[in-house]
């Protein structure tokens, strides 16, 4: 259907799906920092053959100027997300667009914004693919730098349209370096040298299964309360899980236990943006034997994507104590730093957290929102 330059995509049209998807890459040719998501996920995500997406409902979108395709965004109801935050909320995700393109730009994210209105929307999230682990946020600043993997890079007029059209800075994100030779990581690192009141391992890859539910259920408990974050299934985080068996070393996950229960994990991710760039949204063999015999060690990055501790361990050490178990690791690979990413600004725990381990912090994405008239 056809409304002014706006064309909405129909998923089960393959071509038009193929078209959408394929859009972004179009768009950013030339972009040197530019990285391409790979084609199938999104596929499997829009056409809800993605556990995460089975509970939420997509309209697709796709603008044009003078004939040729200009720009693309979905809009996203997560059924989950309205019914554990309680709230009437709706995204709007995958957007891409073309510079110099405002009123074009304008005119896509209205249909949008329209489509989620008709279904009962009051509020609307952007840029997010519907919540987390789905990507989320504009970068707003570092347009000259690669960005650090899971996380993809955008051009800086982006902020602008989003900015123009009465969205505000909602929910920033910040990453924090951590610099090895600092004072406070080398003070840190001392003090939890010895640390014994918990037993901190990595994943067991033999153990699979039952290691990724027992890191389910304590994401479910200490990510509750950030915004972003609904409590997932053992069948939706092993499906979100399951690249990283073959991908990454052991040591990237980390499980602590008191008493032979556990207390506490951590997820660390290598850095692979190089890598994921050669694959320009296509993965066939080679690519997965690249990322399979490449992934666990060679990389010139790496950070803590999430670090959780159950509440009656709180307070007692141990969140520092995995954090530094796992950057350990990182610096036996030789790395200098490692980052700790992405905090919520709202979240002065995490921050501090970062902060008294040495780390240097910077606001590198931002969430908006948009309460609808």
């Amino acid at each position: 259907m056809n409304t002014g330059n706006v064309t909405t995509i129909n998923p089960a049209d393959k071509s038009a799906l193929k078209r959408f998807i394929s859009l972004e890459r179009k768009l950013m040719k030339g972009y040197p920092y530019y990285i391409s998501e790979i084609d199938d996920d999104v596929k499997k995500f829009l056409t809800r053959k993605n556990l995460m997406a089975k509970e939420m409902e997509f309209g697709l979108f796709v603008v044009s100027k003078s004939g040729e395709e200009v720009g693309r965004c979905a809009a996203i109801i997560n059924k989950k997300f309205q019914e554990q935050k309680q709230a009437n909320a709706g995204f709007i995700g995958f957007f891409a667009a073309a510079d110099n393109c405002e009123p074009e730009v304008a005119e896509l994210i209205r249909q949008a914004e329209g489509w989620l209105k008709e279904r009962g929307v009051t509020m609307v999230i952007a840029p997010a693919n519907g919540g987390a682990p789905n990507a989320m946020g504009f970068l707003v600043t570092g347009f000259d730098e690669d960005p650090m993997f899971p996380f993809l890079w955008h051009p800086p007029y982006y902020k602008g349209y989003i900015e123009s059209l009465n969205y505000q800075s909602t929910y920033p994100m910040w990453y924090y370096e951590v610099d090895f030779a600092s004072e406070k990581y080398k003070a840190a690192k001392s003090r939890y040298a010895n640390y014994d009141a918990a037993v901190i391992r990595p994943v067991s890859k033999k153990n699979w299964n039952k290691d990724i539910e027992i890191v389910t259920d304590m994401l479910n408990e200490t990510f509750v309360n950030e915004w972003e974050f609904t409590k997932m299934s053992y069948a939706e985080t092993k499906e979100f899980m399951a690249p990283m068996k073959d991908a990454l070393a052991p040591q990237q996950i980390l499980i602590a236990e008191v008493e032979g229960k556990p207390a506490g994990f951590c997820l660390a991710m290598p850095d692979l943006t190089p890598l994921f760039r050669t694959f320009n949204g296509k993965v066939g063999l080679l690519a997965i034997f690249k990322l399979i015999t490449g992934a666990a060690n060679k990389f010139k990055r790496a950070g803590i994507l999430g670090i959780g501790v159950t509440e009656a361990h709180k307070g007692k050490g141990l969140a520092k104590a995995i954090a530094m178990k796992m950057y350990g690791y990182h610096e036996s690979l030789g790395l200098n730093s490692s980052l700790y990413f992405p905090v919520n600004e709202s979240n002065t725990e995490s921050r501090g957290f970062a902060e008294s381990i040495g780390g240097k912090g910077r606001m590198l994405y931002q969430v908006y929102s948009k309460i609808l008239s």
